[in-house]
């Protein structure tokens, strides 16, 4: 199949780049409109889609599609896609379906987007019901993340692995609340992070790249998941799926979406609250081989059911 990709180059979860590279490793050909560009002066992006300049960039993402010919054209996080870029693909004579893929929370202000779309796939039903209760008349459906096939280097050897838990994310106000109470230090990376009083978490505020995130999750004991407050309704996030891909288990606080994808408490370990957080942590530097059990299991399921291939099969199904 022929695909072409709409989506935001270079951006912290790199959702656009994991998509194509997922569809291609399927076996499927792939082009990729780029919307945003996040290295460029913001008012640089604005003259890239405004009319008075003859819209460049609007201009190469339709001669992508009408040279490549796709038979799917998927836009990634469409809510956060300029305006003008949607309306002009919608709008092509004999264009393809255009489907969107939304990961973020959004408002009722996103209708004009998601009306230019044959189909919504939200990756969180507290989404896909707010698209419901709005009235907004495209077909909605949920479509989970999945793992990114960029980090699959096999099975991490436990001998390997140290016996701290990460965290790689972005810190928010709930986030550094709870990771202030974890007792055990943890690693966290990523740009914002600070040493709060009473912790002795191990600190590496900076970006972090996907060759060195995989190796972060394969010299892992586990992988902690904390839910971003501004983003996330019930759903789940990469940061779900891609340690299964080195068979390291994921820590996960509760989420309505979690049962949809995983079976809590043998393929990822859940807490409801700081105490319980601490006890499992504590029980994964204590027993190894729970944690291996753990992640073999979370990475069987994640082979299985969650990968870009499992997606696009969804997403075909809607054409």
């Amino acid at each position: 199949m022929k695909i072409v990709v709409l989506g935001k180059l270079g951006s912290i979860v790199h959702w656009a780049e994991d998509s194509i590279a997922g569809f291609r490793a399927a076996g499927h050909d792939v082009r990729f409109g780029v919307t945003r560009n996040p290295r460029l002066n913001r008012s640089i992006e604005r003259l890239l889609v405004a009319r008075w300049t003859g819209a460049p960039r609007v201009a190469r993402i339709m001669r992508t599609i009408t040279r490549f010919e796709p038979d799917l054209i998927l836009a990634v996080a469409p809510y956060h896609m300029p305006l003008a870029i949607l309306r002009q693909v919608a709008a092509l004579p004999g264009r393809p379906p255009l489907l969107g893929w939304v990961g973020d929370a959004f408002t009722a202000a996103d209708a004009p987007a998601a009306a230019l779309l044959d189909t919504v796939a939200y990756t969180d039903t507290g989404m896909l019901a707010l698209h419901r209760q709005f009235g907004w008349p495209s077909p909605a459906i949920y479509l989970p993340h999945a793992a990114n096939p960029r980090l699959d280097r096999g099975v991490a050897d436990p001998l390997s692995r140290h016996r701290d838990m990460v965290f790689v994310a972005n810190p928010t106000p709930h986030r550094r609340a709870l990771v202030a109470q974890i007792q055990t230090p943890v690693g966290l990376f990523g740009i914002g992070w600070t040493q709060a009083p009473a912790t002795a978490h191990v600190i590496q505020a900076r970006h972090i790249g996907i060759e060195e995130l995989g190796a972060i999750y394969r010299s892992a004991t586990a992988v902690l998941n904390v839910r971003n407050e501004h983003n996330v309704l019930s759903g789940l996030n990469q940061r779900h799926f891609d340690p299964y891909l080195a068979a390291t288990p994921v820590v996960s606080d509760d989420l309505a979406d979690l049962s949809r994808c995983f079976d809590p408490g043998t393929e990822v370990l859940v807490y409801h609250d700081a105490a319980e957080l601490n006890d499992l942590y504590a029980r994964l530097r204590r027993e190894p081989g729970f944690a291996t059990t753990i992640g073999a299991r979370g990475r069987q399921r994640v082979l299985a059911e969650h990968t870009y291939a499992h997606r696009l099969a969804t997403l075909i199904g809607l054409i």
